[in-house]
């Protein structure tokens, strides 16, 4: 049984097996209330930051596009004429190229100490920090708490880890500034479904949709970038080590491609003979592709007599509160002046 069955399958074996858990999820859902009700009571310290900060955070493990929203808020943080940098934990260094890639230039300071982080990044010049994946780690203050939440694996019956996906109950929503329902493969229906399921539970939330889009097929070797359209009706390998492979599957298929799976856990570290394995079961095939985040770490041990590997890149658009997601930034800044003033 995976992770994934003991956490979204509805059988009865599975249905057994989660139940059998369940009392390690109550013992950590203790855990991390008491957490909690120090950091709001005062008891444990919020340390305080030079520069305005956003977190992008979830409450649930992986899949809900962190990094590409992250990278997304940094984008618009630019062309607004600011100085951002990131600031994140780092699981090994693919996250970090990937924000190296989405937006070039941009500082990305990794380690386990946010706070630390977010002090390197004002000495460094950065006038505003993006924290990828912040919301638990409520030691750093922020200025805006934006979570995520995926429209393909939301359920309202989720349960904490380790029987469910849940870091937290889904009572900590009420902690965020800005609700963003991302969705890769979910219908715009769907994740409409998903925003006004969570708003019946948290009035006060404000909302937005993210549509994380397949953009271009890239050539890991040297990023030329190829129409989507190649992809119709052609047989394709697909790789996948991140947390939600289900939705970048459906999105290749949604493409056209008959579509053979291959999925690796979370944050797999390729090596060799993983690459030698992908190039053996990728005979019959016209095109072996992967996620931008595997690839990172895939072209590194890549056989010259391989297919050619390519990667899925991702555009995110805000469907639904694009001018709630601007002035939410723009008031980083208003808060900012009024204090300095």
């Amino acid at each position: 049984m995976t992770v994934g069955e003991l956490w979204y399958g509805r059988s009865a074996r599975v249905r057994l097996a989660r139940a059998a858990v369940t009392p390690l999820s109550w013992l950590y859902g203790s855990v991390v209330a008491t957490r909690n009700a120090l950091y709001d009571r005062g008891a444990l310290r919020v340390h305080p930051a030079s520069i305005p900060v956003i977190s992008v955070g979830n409450v649930t493990v992986g899949g809900t596009g962190k990094t590409p929203f992250s990278a997304y808020l940094v984008g618009e943080l630019i062309s607004a004429g600011h100085r951002p940098a990131v600031v994140m934990r780092g699981y090994g260094d693919d996250e970090l190229h990937l924000h190296g890639r989405m937006n070039p230039g941009v500082a990305v300071i990794p380690g386990a100490d946010r706070v630390a982080g977010i002090r390197a990044a004002a000495a460094g010049g950065a006038d505003v920090v993006v924290l990828d994946d912040g919301f638990q780690h409520r030691r750093a203050s922020r200025d805006l708490d934006v979570v995520l939440v995926s429209a393909e694996s939301w359920r309202n019956d989720l349960r904490l880890l380790p029987a469910g996906p849940l870091r937290e109950s889904l009572r900590s929503l009420d902690r965020a500034d800005l609700i963003v329902v991302t969705q890769k493969s979910a219908t715009d229906e769907q994740a409409g479904d998903v925003m006004r399921a969570i708003r019946a539970e948290h009035p006060g939330a404000e909302f937005a949709i993210a549509a994380l889009q397949p953009d271009a097929l890239v050539r890991a070797s040297d990023e030329q970038a190829m129409v989507l359209d190649k992809l119709r009706g052609e047989r394709v390998l697909a790789v996948a080590g991140i947390g939600d492979p289900a939705s970048f599957f459906a999105q290749l298929r949604k493409l056209g491609a008959d579509v053979t799976e291959l999925h690796f856990r979370d944050h797999h570290d390729y090596i060799a003979s993983d690459a030698a394995r992908i190039v053996s079961k990728s005979r019959g095939h016209k095109y072996v592709v992967t996620t931008e985040k595997d690839a990172v770490k895939l072209t590194r041990v890549w056989p010259a007599n391989g297919l050619e590997l390519w990667y899925l890149s991702q555009a995110v658009r805000l469907t639904e509160g694009y001018s709630l997601v601007a002035s939410a930034l723009a008031n980083l800044f208003k808060r900012a002046t009024s204090i300095a003033e």
